[in-house]
């Protein structure tokens, strides 16, 4: 397998004190890297012209995992996802944190002057019950606080004792479930890890959809205690959604992408040639704080969330 790790979301902030507010100050992330990005760099990095960067990288302490910010310049005036239509798809939506005790979490985050939104999703699953609210922050990017039976997390996550764990996952509504499966295994090797169902309403009150909700999930990665994609199908009708393919880019601002870690990036950039994936910057040698020299190269999957495949030497 060319992954070695899935290190966590890619966020395109309007303002990067807005966001290191939520992820350092709620959540408990710290800064490992800041620096300002050419126009050049951006451009072999990520395949956009015209456009500089400041950017953060931030990790749960005692792991591998976070999250990169990036504040384009100029700014974008298009946010990707907006809160009044949180079910649409083909854009990614939730990063979401495991909280061990979800109310002394939400005590916490409303401490921090963050309010979860009003509706509270309450689900029984096979392995107990759970319990899942969302904060919608700054550019429209959903954290989820998602609490539930202990020693079925210890199995899900890093940091299991703590307020908050690592990014545990990364979720993403889809309309094409086998296309965006397709890609993930001959494109990154990755293959499903986990599955589950939700039927309960309190989960469609959540999402915001009126219409009956018979969600449905894959989670994709390379083991289950580290980050990994949520994909999901909510079961909507067609009509009952949109696709945010085409808004899912840089610079737009949201939750635009990931980065991913390999053992050989020249590798994943012929699977994803030969798979005839949407490749938006070709493999190139670029400097990236804190690794210092990287293979860089990316792609973007059917469901149109970005991959930022990064090879550290």
């Amino acid at each position: 397998m060319a992954v070695t790790s899935i290190h966590g979301p890619i966020i395109s902030c309007g303002d990067l004190a807005a966001h290191r507010g939520v992820f350092e100050g709620v959540y408990g992330l710290t800064p490992v890297a800041e620096e300002t990005l050419t126009a050049e760099t951006i451009a072999a990095l990520w395949g956009i012209e015209g456009h500089s960067a400041a950017t953060v990288l931030l990790e749960t302490a005692g792991t591998r995992f976070g999250i990169r910010l990036v504040q384009f310049s100029p700014l974008s005036d298009v946010v990707i996802r907006h809160k009044s239509s949180g079910y649409n798809s083909d854009a990614l939506k939730v990063i979401d944190f495991y909280a061990p005790d979800f109310y002394a979490a939400k005590e916490h985050l409303e401490a921090k002057g963050y309010h979860l939104k009003e509706e509270v999703a309450e689900y029984e699953l096979e392995n107990g019950k759970f319990l899942e609210g969302h904060l919608w922050g700054p550019d429209s990017v959903v954290t989820a606080l998602v609490s539930g039976p202990s020693d079925f997390f210890r199995n899900f996550v890093t940091t299991s004792e703590k307020l908050f764990s690592e990014v545990q996952s990364i979720s993403t509504p889809i309309s094409d479930v086998p296309a965006v499966l397709a890609f993930y295994e001959k494109v990154l090797g990755l293959g499903v890890i986990h599955e589950y169902g939700i039927d309960h309403e309190s989960f469609a009150e959540l999402v915001g959809t009126k219409h009956k909700m018979k969600l449905r999930a894959k989670n994709v990665g390379i083991v289950r205690t580290e980050p990994y994609f949520g994909l999901i199908h909510y079961g909507l009708p067609e009509t009952a959604y949109e696709s945010l393919h085409d808004r899912a880019v840089m610079p737009n601002r949201g939750l635009v992408g990931a980065t991913v870690v390999v053992n050989d990036a020249a590798q994943v950039a012929y699977n994803a040639e030969s798979f005839g994936a949407d490749i938006v910057a070709p493999l190139t040698e670029v400097s990236l704080s804190p690794y210092g020299k990287v293979l860089s190269f990316t792609v973007r999957g059917p469901h149109g969330v970005v991959h930022h495949v990064i090879e550290t030497t």
